[in-house]
């Protein structure tokens, strides 16, 4: 296969028109061939612009649910002048709150999150909030 059959076969590819024969043999010189790797890299980019766009906006429910919940929205942290991350704040009752407003120990997780916590560990994924047992 020379590297103009790969860019035509590439472009079938894309198009979901090529065959497993056609796509096997366009990888096989793509692994050969710097490039034609380039050149199917830039028309993967291509055509994922042409086909994927920006999500419609969407309103902000998150104060509708927070109180809903009887919960107080937290205001977002102003981002930093120096570009560093905003630290993370909790709401009051979830893993990482201030220990007045955290739930009793017999509503937390073997992790140590609040039963009400939302990182994944109540439906048996590991933590993502960094919170540890005591």
């Amino acid at each position: 296969m020379d590297c103009q059959q790969c860019r035509d076969v590439v472009s079938a590819e894309l198009d979901g028109e090529a065959t497993a024969g056609e796509a096997a043999a366009a990888r096989a010189h793509r692994a050969g061939c710097d490039a034609c790797r380039a050149w199917a890299g830039a028309a993967d980019r291509l055509d994922r612009l042409a086909r994927v766009r920006p999500a419609e906006p969407v309103p902000d429910l998150a104060g509708a649910v927070l109180a809903a919940l009887g919960l107080d929205p937290v205001a977002p942290p102003e981002p930093a002048a120096d570009g560093a991350a905003p630290e993370l704040v909790s709401v009051p009752g979830c893993c990482g709150a201030a220990p007045e407003a955290a739930p009793e120990p017999a509503s937390r997780t073997a992790c140590g999150c609040a039963a009400t916590c939302g990182c994944g560990c109540q439906q048996g994924a590991p933590c993502r909030c960094g919170q540890q047992a005591a």
